[in-house]
């Protein structure tokens, strides 16, 4: 053959050998194609369907009516369409030697709809993480009509979406509306925009306003380990005159899928954070400082590791008021510690902290506690809890613990108080020690006084056997008008009074014993009270030395409404 010949006979082989190609390439990629991908979708327990596939020469796949969702029980945990995918192969990273090299180009996907639905079933198979690692393109362009991720009793909806990204290039993050609704929330956020980058494997996107005051300054999607199933996420956040930081991520070491998250938060405007997110109730107040950390399964919460911190100050929320609100908390072990819970009230403390054990028996666990309390204006400290200012005022001092486990309850509090006014009675001097043990709890000692007056109480119940109880008081009133007592056919009270009370009882029935002595008259009577009636042994009654009345008889409780009395 002439030299001259040679040239031209290998150009005709190459092109016979492209002509080849075109012919046969595109049928062996595009049943190749099909067969993977319904091979991942039965690994991963999804059902994959599609119209067609067309995979032309050098130029990007498409495929037509995708639909993939869950198998067998989970069919209606995901659900995902979209009308158009189109993906360009790299050529490198089909016949490349690496493990890292990916297979896309780029990825555009048209009119997508996705859709999640609680969780996952534990019928969910694995998945090919290596393979999605290598499925990540140079280059995307997503367009989705509506994207949902519902649980119980919240959900979080996407309307119109579009988002670019390429390596070197800023792309574009649009989104017509947010949607979020949960229990006492429901909000809407629409038009949202930002900036996108696309640059080794991490996704960052940046200037999105949702509100004013509302503004997310980054969030960086980490996708460089993916092929180990790790996923991490890194946000920033301007909320309403302060700032917050979280770092979110998660992998699947073994069976179960572990998450991490770690934030910050300070600086924080409570009335404009409750109005952003659509709270009716006026709260006022800051986030000053908060700190929280999670490690483990969400849907295993008892075996993962939380803590959290979190100071509030100048807070109120309607008439309760307190100046400084300190929380620090931690759960490990199946136990949950508070550390502190600090609630600073003026001239007001009260610090609780303790810890408890939490296992299967959520009616027996296993709980220790501290309290301990300066309240050196019982009006504003009443007031924190919903009740009148007005009708309360003093000094009061407690201390106190509390054991409870194996269904018992051991403890003991101590309550002093000066200069007091309780529901509007003045009371010089107050003092308790109540005790708790082994599911008895005693009234030691309970003391009232008032000048000379006094009222002294002891008492207790027997919580495990029917919630049986015994009490015993006495009480001494040197002049009855200081108090404004008035009774039917008595009238106003007047002079002294000296009175004492026995009784016992349980959860069924209740005895009791009462005698008093005062100026202008003196009574006894013994009673039995039950739920549907109460019956007076006896009731005595001495006005003066003529006027002298006994009675006996029952009141019928059967009918509140219409209640029968019968004495004699």
């Amino acid at each position: 053959m002439s030299p001259r010949k040679k040239p031209v006979l290998a150009l005709g082989f190459v092109l016979l050998a492209l002509v080849a190609l075109s012919f046969f390439a595109p049928p062996v990629l595009e049943r190749s194609v099909a067969a993977w991908l319904r091979y991942e979708a039965r690994r991963s327990g999804l059902v994959l369907t599609f119209s067609e596939i067309h995979a032309p020469l050098f130029r990007p796949v498409t495929i037509t009516d995708v639909k993939i969702t869950g198998a067998g029980l989970d069919a209606d945990h995901l659900e995902f369409d979209a009308t158009r995918i189109e993906a360009g192969l790299r050529l490198a990273g089909i016949f490349g030697r690496s493990e890292k090299s990916h297979l896309l180009s780029s990825l555009r996907i048209e009119h997508a709809k996705f859709f999640i639905r609680g969780r996952a079933l534990l019928s969910t198979g694995p998945i090919d993480w290596i393979g999605l690692d290598r499925l990540l393109p140079e280059r995307f362009e997503i367009f989705a009509d509506q994207l949902r991720l519902e649980q119980p009793f919240s959900f979080v909806a996407f309307q119109d979406a579009k988002i670019s990204g390429s390596k070197g290039n800023s792309g574009l993050l649009s989104i017509g509306t947010v949607e979020m609704r949960a229990p006492f929330l429901e909000k809407r956020f629409p038009r949202v925009r930002g900036v996108t980058r696309w640059q080794d494997d991490r996704l960052s996107i940046g200037s999105l306003n949702l509100l004013e005051g509302f503004a997310i300054d980054s969030l960086v999607i980490d996708l460089t380990a993916l092929r180990t199933g790790r996923v991490g996420t890194d946000l920033g956040v301007s909320l309403l005159g302060g700032k917050m930081r979280a770092n979110i991520a998660t992998e699947r070491p073994g069976k179960t899928r572990i998450w991490e998250a770690a934030g910050t938060a300070s600086g924080i405007s409570l009335p404009q954070l409750a109005n952003a997110l659509g709270l009716t109730v006026p709260v006022q107040g800051m986030v000053h400082g908060s700190k929280f950390t999670f490690r483990g399964d969400p849907r295993d919460f008892l075996n993962a590791t939380a803590s959290i911190w979190m100071e509030l100050n100048g807070f109120s929320w309607r008439e309760r008021k307190a100046d400084v609100i300190m929380l620090g908390a931690n759960l490990y072990g199946h136990t949950i510690q508070l550390q502190q819970l600090f609630i600073k009230q003026r001239r007001n403390e009260l610090t609780l902290s303790g810890e408890s054990a939490i296992d299967t028996e959520w009616l027996n666990p296993d709980f220790r506690g501290d309290i301990s309390a300066s309240i050196n204006d019982l009006g504003q400290f009443a007031e924190l809890f919903g009740a009148s200012p007005e009708a309360f005022a003093g000094k009061v001092a407690a201390r106190g613990r509390m054991h409870a486990h194996e269904r018992t309850v051991d403890g003991e509090l101590a309550v002093t108080g000066d200069a007091l006014k309780i529901f509007r009675l003045p009371v010089d001097s107050l003092t308790a020690r109540i005790g708790l043990e082994s599911g008895r709890a005693q009234v030691d000692q309970l003391e009232l006084k008032r000048g000379e007056d006094f009222l002294r109480a002891q008492g207790r119940i027997d919580l495990a056997q029917k919630k049986s109880f015994t009490l015993s008081a006495e009480s001494w009133c040197h002049e009855l008008r200081d108090y404004a007592l008035e009774f039917p056919v008595i009238g106003k009270l007047a002079g002294t009074l000296s009175a004492k009370l026995t009784g016992a009882g349980d959860e069924n029935s209740f005895s009791s014993t009462v005698s008093g002595q005062a100026d202008q008259f003196s009574f006894s009577a013994q009673s039995n009270w039950r739920s549907d009636a109460i019956a007076v042994n006896s009731l005595k009654l001495k006005v003066n030395a003529n006027a002298e009345a006994e009675l006996k008889g029952t009141l019928d409780l059967t009918d509140r409404k219409h209640l029968r009395a019968n004495f004699s």
